[in-house]
């Protein structure tokens, strides 16, 4: 039995390694050029990593105007404590020389594919073992005769 919980666990550890989306490093121009993005991680040439999310989920809101020559970041946070919670804002502006690359996660379609297909044909052999295996015990799940 232990085989089959490992078989099932290796194919969730291949879907979490491979994934479907992969970061791809572009340059500023080309990411004041795309539309909707809906996250993204800038690198600085001082080594600050920024990210640019717009999910309001997490209590973090980003918003961020990208123009040829300069960025500007404005970044909303709740904080928590005892008895009250407050909203902290902030404003960074960097000019595109600043910025060494820009991170995008971006959809591959051909990881997704063999991830998806590897882990269906491992999780069919693994019933089909199932399968052989009970019945050569006899039909009993313990594997003994009744």
């Amino acid at each position: 039995m232990k085989r089959y919980i490992s078989a099932i666990l290796i194919n969730a550890m291949l879907i979490q390694l491979a994934g479907c989306y992969s970061q791809k490093a572009i340059t500023y121009k080309e990411f004041c050029n795309l539309q909707n993005v809906d996250e993204a991680f800038i690198h600085t040439t001082a080594n600050k990593s920024i990210k640019l999310t717009t999910d309001s989920l997490k209590n973090s809101y980003v918003k961020w105007n990208a123009c040829e020559d300069s960025i500007i970041v404005s970044s909303t946070r709740t904080i928590h404590e005892k008895n009250y919670s407050h909203a902290v804002s902030d404003t960074i502006k960097l000019t595109s020389s600043e910025i060494d690359k820009v991170y995008i996660d971006e959809y591959d379609e051909t990881k997704t594919l063999i991830t998806i297909a590897v882990s269906a044909a491992i999780i069919i052999l693994t019933g089909i073992l199932i399968k052989d295996n009970f019945k050569m015990s006899g039909g009993s799940f313990l594997g003994g005769q009744l």
